[in-house]
């Protein structure tokens, strides 16, 4: 049973999402001396789903009243509502890696360009978006950054992306427990490309109030079969039964190990070494630039990831019509695009002519929502109907999924990286599907030693109080007065 404290310091915590996209924390933290701080960790759309237009196009509070921000990675379901929130007044530093700052030209630059079906329109302009970039200041990992006198946060490395941080926040006042949170962000202990740090251990030895740890893989360990490796048997029986191979991709991160790992093969000889790969999306070879030659804190080997034999869509009007030439080309190949659900982006293009093609393999590299459109393909039989941009089409393409090249971590992974701090007073589960987030509770509570009240889903319609000693309330929150 919670035990509410008459205590004066404390920090309110409220959160719009309650699934895997959309993430946007809002925290507001009352000092003894009456001041009030307000602040919100990552401002991301809902990607995938149906009717998310409303959701995306404003936020229901005050955003004048924000004292700062911070930003955990460069991905747009943690970034991309910036421009969003910069329209609607917020004039404050947004805080982040140098390497996210230094990737987010690219990654807002989505805001202004995808369309939302919902809306009839983009959800922010491009002045609104440059009002954004001009907020955003980046640090060092292990850098003590403190944006008000008792406040003070922490990037440290985090293998999800390039640029990707677990954030530590620390609230202090004299006389009393520092209330300490940590946000996971999206979280894995690996990357490919760059080394991840474990934070030292003077960190992880602090007594932390409450961290704020993602579920995006939470009902399964890392013996699941969808972690199996797969993908390139997979790859390379369709291009020897002369098929096309499609990969839904996310502009950053997966799409550039996608293309590590079509070098690989390549080099390897498992594939021929004159298979065309198509590498299509305008963000994404902006990304591959800036994986190449910027000053990302990559492996110098690892800059050198571009297989032989790319071949790049021109970001021209008719870029169309060089798809369509490309698809209509025979003998094997491999198509990279953005849109890793296939909802939105360049994808989409492909997706529309190739889902009543036999000689097409479709190849999901990774989560996919339940209502996206790659989720749709997965669960549709061969033969049968789905709709598709209001269309019904027969679906006789090949689909397939694997998530080995996921970049967030499974269960018993993230349950080790807990485990890292033996000091935690409460966790809150965020950034997964609902019945996901809730067997993540369970499987926490049989293998941490906290009760069961300090271990939270997070939920939109509710709040949370935290103080040093962890969660200390729960309250009905209505987000047009909570700040």
């Amino acid at each position: 049973m919670i035990v509410k404290d008459k205590n004066d310091f404390y920090a309110n915590r409220y959160m719009r999402h309650n699934k895997v996209t959309g993430s946007f924390t809002l925290y507001s933290v009352h000092l003894p001396n009456g001041e009030n701080v307000r602040f919100f960790v990552d401002a991301g759309i809902k990607q995938g789903e149906d009717n998310i237009g409303f959701y995306n196009a404003f936020v229901p509070f005050n955003t004048e009243k924000i004292s700062f921000g911070i930003l955990t990675h460069a991905h747009m379901d943690h970034i991309g509502m910036l421009p969003v929130l910069a329209h609607q007044g917020l004039n404050c530093p947004v805080f982040t890696s140098y390497s996210t700052d230094d990737l987010m030209g690219i990654a807002l630059n989505d805001t202004v360009t995808i369309r939302d079906k919902d809306l009839g329109r983009p959800i922010a302009s491009e002045d609104d978006m440059e009002r954004a970039l001009d907020l955003i200041i980046g640090t060092s990992y292990k850098k003590q950054v403190k944006p008000h006198k008792n406040i003070r946060i922490v990037f440290y490395s985090n293998g999800h992306l390039v640029g990707a941080a677990v954030v530590f926040i620390v609230i202090t006042y004299p006389g009393r427990e520092p209330i300490t949170i940590l946000h996971t962000g999206d979280y894995k202990d690996k990357n490919v490309f760059f080394n991840v740090e474990t934070p030292p251990k003077e960190v992880r030895e602090l007594n932390i109030s409450n961290i704020v740890c993602e579920s995006t893989y939470g009902g399964v360990d890392s013996t699941d079969p969808m972690f199996k490796k797969c993908l390139k048997n997979n790859t390379v029986e369709a291009l020897n039964n002369g098929m096309t191979v499609i990969y839904p991709t996310f502009a950053q991160g997966r799409h550039q190990e996608a293309l590590y790992n079509i070098k690989m093969w390549k080099d390897k000889g498992f594939i021929p070494e004159d298979t065309a790969i198509v590498v299509d999306g305008k963000s994404s070879q902006e990304y591959n630039m800036m994986y190449r030659y910027g000053d990302l804190g990559i492996k110098k080997i690892m800059k050198n990831f571009m297989p032989k034999g790319c071949m790049f869509i021109p970001r021209t009007k008719n870029k169309n019509m060089f798809r369509k030439q490309i698809l209509k080309e025979s003998g094997p190949k491999i198509i990279l695009a953005p849109g890793g659900m296939a909802s939105y982006g360049p994808i989409t293009s492909y997706i529309k002519y190739c889902i009543s093609r036999d000689d097409v393999l479709i190849h999901s590299l990774g989560y996919c929502s339940p209502e996206s459109t790659m989720y749709k393909l997965l669960n549709t039989g061969d033969g049968e109907s789905l709709m598709y941009q209001g269309e019904e089409v027969v679906k006789k393409c090949m689909v397939k999924q694997t998530s080995e090249m996921s970049s967030h971590a499974p269960r018993n992974v993230l349950l080790r990286f807990l485990l890292y701090f033996p000091n935690i007073a409460s966790v809150s589960i965020n950034h997964g599907e609902p019945d996901v987030q809730r067997s993540f509770r369970e499987y926490l509570l049989d293998h941490l030693d906290l009760p069961e009240d300090q271990i939270t889903v997070a939920e939109p319609q509710f709040g949370v109080r935290i103080e040093s000693c962890g969660i200390t309330d729960i309250f009905e929150t209505h987000f047009e007065s909570v700040l």
